[in-house]
């Protein structure tokens, strides 16, 4: 199957199983259909990517999303490892994004982004109990990721866009964690995480093929 024909194929699987974990799993129990349709999505983006000879950064970033995936999909005990998948997979983004830039230096919208990560980090200070550091510390890394990206040249705008649905998925994941205890808002926080979350892997894996290897 050649890539013109690979990118729907993978396109639409991506986009089923994520809805099948979306509006059949999110709130289940914990169980092994509940992992498996959570890890899919992202597993299919790295198998993707491998299998047109992308970055090999951008491939092993999919992978640890996607086993961070999983186990965010376990109990809250296996959460610091999967922020920790996370995290890692963050510096490579950040390394893949960093090696495509021009010219750096400190703008409006990195100060923004600046100003947002530390009223958002003193906010949960409180609240996060003892996941203080690793939160924190998550904060810090992805602030970096989308500071990074919005230094991309002309034509990475849907990457950029992915690294802001990145910043908007984990904040309303940490609400959903450590601030929101109503039922029903915590469900609905959880669809709102999920969507961004795949919208924000899938605008950098489409935003990069479509300048790296159109």
């Amino acid at each position: 199957m050649n890539e013109v024909l690979l990118f729907p194929a993978v396109a639409m699987l991506v986009f089923i199983s994520a809805s099948i974990y979306g509006f059949g799993f999110l709130n289940a129990e914990i169980g092994f259909w509940r992992s498996f349709w959570k890890t899919l999505p992202v597993g299919l983006m790295a198998v993707f990517v491998a299998a047109i000879g992308g970055p090999w950064l951008l491939a092993v970033a999919l992978v640890l999303s996607a086993v961070g995936d999983y186990f965010l999909s376990r109990d809250q005990s296996r959460f610091t490892i999967g922020l920790v998948s996370f995290l890692v997979a963050h510096l490579l983004y950040i390394w893949l994004f960093w090696q495509l830039t021009g010219p750096v230096g400190l703008g409006r919208g990195q100060g923004a982004m600046l100003a947002y990560a530390l009223i958002y980090g003193l906010f949960l200070w409180p609240r996060v109990g003892e996941y203080r550091l690793p939160v924190l510390a998550y904060i810090f890394v992805i602030t970096i990721m989308v500071s990074v990206a919005l230094y991309l040249p002309d034509g990475y705008l849907m990457v950029v866009l992915g690294s802001f649905s990145f910043a908007l998925s984990d904040s309303l994941l940490a609400l959903e964690m450590f601030v929101i205890t109503n039922p029903k808002t915590k469900a609905a926080l959880s669809r709102a995480v999920w969507v961004s979350y795949i919208a924000a892997q899938a605008l950098i894996v489409v935003g990069l093929s479509a300048v790296l290897w159109p």
